[in-house]
């Protein structure tokens, strides 16, 4: 194969060691490297920045189209917005990316560190470059620089320049690929970290660029590409994806999800943003009339971050194969010869009929039933014929009228199908049903007949939102409610570290448990005190489940050298179990601080070290009983309760469940007390008691859950 390239010396040392590593991939094919002069190699005046697209790319693109070279390799920053390349041209990244950092290029003699005050010029070619450079040197002229990067260094040792900022990568090839091409002994090197200066996400990738389905090039991507997976995501509760898109997501690099569930789901699976692990999130949610980006648009999104050798997940609401335009996006992939998986999911269809007991199946009612959308199947609009009616591709009329018939996204229509169903034979006395938010802390279901709609389409209410809509006998079924909470909703306001045992806790007692968390749990780094390891302590000190949970994600110790635990309740001690290890002090009644405080106080602490671990908000009593016993107490403050609230107005619920005081005050803080009035208030622990008395000022209204 013949390789296209720029003729300039790290363009061509680069094209060699990529063609190395394709040839040790594919033994059977050679190749020869040919210099092609582009238009970033002829004008050395323009900045970079004021620039065409095209301007290092566009005589390669050339001669790739007319058959003069097989493809080209370009530095991946090089390359246009890959929205504009044209569609006649095909691409893919190479894996084996080099040093993505920035660097420093002094002289010797000059240095940085040491000789900072004679930087007097730096050679800038980005603006990227250009704010960080003022940031460090202030004082400094910053002055462009262009030409390729053994030019640029030449220009440095002439003394036009004091220091210039470059990239690594290029720094390391051209060394590896010419050692001549740089003077070692006259420059020095100083890496910049990529938390002080963020690269471009294609700074030191290398791109292959070739005519649009050759199948040589086709095959040769094969080995760099993963599979895409079309995740769904489930409705209305992020527990409703299933196992294998969880796992999907886990081990994602990029993930591009929708409105429905998306930004649920992924909080509760994704690691801290930020950390190593972290993908990356692209938000391409479309909402009824409301598009954040086009289909077009996410198509080729797919497409561009699979070529670039991502693990990409596809988060889709609900289940991707119902009016979820899966097709498009898998018919994107395989015209580029992109493999992709599929996992199926819980749609809004099922979570509404199934989830509500409006079923759509049941012995001796009904043996099927008919599934659409009331919109054009030709535009996909929502625009109404000409003549009135609804905008819809189907007759009711060829439906079996004893089938019930479910309507997606149908709120705004639901009257006019109504009185269109009325007219092609269904009766009055149908009965319909509408649901909003199937599965979700808003989900809502209102009942009537088509008769009362079709005469009052406000029968259903104001509510806006897309729904359900179904008719037939389904509608005329629910599930009842039952058990001490008989099917009230119940808003849990726990930290995501509990909300798993309260949800169970609810659902245990018939109730539908809302998750809502108020409060979330940021460690603060530290785990010991005054530089001491946990192991030199003859006790450390644990009161809550979450301070276990957190101290564990923290430490890294030799389990066999952890010293004795004191807690203050069976919580507590069987989260402690959970890593291997069980509490030697704890109360066998009043499972609380004060409880705790007691036990201590039969102890005889002197000239024992104890390492107390807490929250921000847990008050000093615990540590001072330590001292008391005659105990060396260090007080460390190993997480804060940080308030947080899941959206601006709470859905609607019955009752609402507190596991702390600090989500009492979260609650009061985002929504105020008045919330609260007429509610069944239910909490775990004392202090969490006197918080919600203190807020209420009506104890009668407040239980433990574990009474109900």
């Amino acid at each position: 194969m013949t390789v296209g390239a720029r003729g300039s010396k790290l363009s061509l040392a680069q094209a060699s060691g990529a063609v190395a590593f394709l040839a040790e991939m594919f033994p059977e094919t050679s190749y020869r490297i040919v210099p092609v002069e582009t238009p970033g190699d002829r004008d050395l005046t323009t900045p970079i920045e004021r620039s065409a697209p095209d301007f290092f790319t566009r005589d390669l693109d050339a001669a790739v189209r007319e058959g003069r070279i097989d493809f080209a390799i370009h530095s991946a920053k090089d390359l246009p917005p890959l929205e504009t390349i044209p569609s006649d041209l095909d691409w893919f990244w190479l894996p084996n990316r080099e040093d993505p950092r920035d660097c420093w290029v002094t002289r010797r003699e000059t240095g940085l560190a040491s000789a900072a005050r004679r930087i007097r010029s730096i050679g800038i070619s980005s603006e990227r470059r250009r704010n960080y450079a003022a940031k460090c040197f202030p004082r400094a002229s910053l002055l462009p620089i262009r030409g390729a990067i053994d030019a640029r260094i030449q220009q440095l040792l002439d003394g036009k320049y004091d220091a210039v900022l470059m990239a690594m990568a290029g720094l390391n090839r051209l060394m590896a690929g010419d050692q001549a091409a740089i003077d070692g002994s006259k420059i020095a090197l100083e890496p910049i970290p990529l938390s002080d200066l963020t690269p471009p996400e294609a700074q030191g990738v290398l791109a292959v660029v070739f005519r649009a389905g050759d199948e040589r090039l086709t095959k040769m991507r094969e080995r760099f590409v993963k599979a895409v997976r079309f995740v769904s995501a489930g409705v209305g509760d992020a527990g409703l994806c299933t196992l294998a898109g969880a796992r999907d997501i886990s081990h994602a690099d990029v993930i591009l999800f929708d409105d429905l569930m998306g930004s649920e789901l992924l909080a509760g699976l994704l690691p801290t943003r930020g950390s190593a692990a972290s993908p990356t999130l692209i938000h391409v949610g479309k909402r009824c009339g409301a598009h954040s980006m086009k289909q077009a648009e996410i198509s080729r999104l797919i497409c561009d971050e699979a070529r670039k050798g991502r693990r990409v997940v596809r988060l889709k609401g609900g289940d991707a194969g119902l009016f979820g335009r899966l097709a498009e996006e898998a018919d994107a992939l395989t015209d580029l010869k992109i493999p992709f998986v599929v996992r199926p999911g819980v749609s809004a269809l099922t979570a509404a009929t199934t989830g509500t007991g409006l079923l759509l199946t049941r012995r001796g009612e009904s043996a099927g039933f008919t599934v659409y959308t009331p919109r054009r199947a030709a535009d996909r609009s929502t625009s109404r014929p000409k003549g009135g009616g609804v905008a819809s591709s189907f007759s009711a009329a060829r439906f079996l009228l004893d089938q019930p018939l479910v309507m997606f996204m149908a709120t705004k229509v639901a009257g006019e199908e109504a009185k269109r169903l009325l007219s092609e034979g269904w009766t009055k006395t149908t009965p319909c049903a509408l649901v909003w938010d199937a599965a979700g802390p808003r989900q809502d279901v209102a009942v009537s007949t088509l008769g009362e709609l079709a005469k009052s389409p406000s029968v259903f209410g104001t509510r806006a939102e897309p729904g359900l809509f179904i008719v037939g006998a389904a509608a005329a079924h629910r599930w009842p409610a039952l058990g001490a909470f008989a099917g009230r909703r119940v808003l849990v306001t726990c930290s995501e570290a509990v909300q798993e045992k309260a949800c169970v806790a609810v659902e245990d007692r018939g109730g539908r448990p809302l998750r809502w968390p108020l409060i979330r749990l940021v460690p603060n780094g530290r785990i010991v005190g005054k530089g001491r390891r946990p192991e030199d302590y003859d006790a450390i000190v644990l009161t809550s489940p979450s301070s276990v949970r957190i101290f564990f994600q923290s430490w890294q110790g030799d389990f066999r050298r952890l010293p004795a635990f004191y807690t203050c309740g069976s919580g507590t001690d069987a989260e402690l179990r959970t890593h291997g290890v069980s509490s030697d002090v704890m109360p066998t009644e009043d499972f609380s601080a004060a409880g705790l405080i007691e036990e201590i106080r039969k102890l005889d602490l002197k000239g024992r070290q104890v390492l107390r671990l807490r929250s921000a908000k847990a008050g000093p009593g615990v540590a001072k009983a330590l001292k008391k016993a005659g105990a060396k107490v260090d007080d460390v403050v190993l997480y804060d309760n940080v308030f947080c609230a899941p959206g601006d107005t709470l859905p609607p619920f019955d009752d609402v469940y507190f596991a702390s005081a600090s989500a009492v005050e979260s609650f009061v803080a985002h929504y105020g007390v008045g919330k609260l009035r007429g509610k069944g208030l239910f909490v775990m622990g004392q202090p969490t008691r006197a918080a919600v008395t203190a807020a209420c000022r009506r104890e009668s209204t407040i239980f433990n859950l574990q009474d109900v």
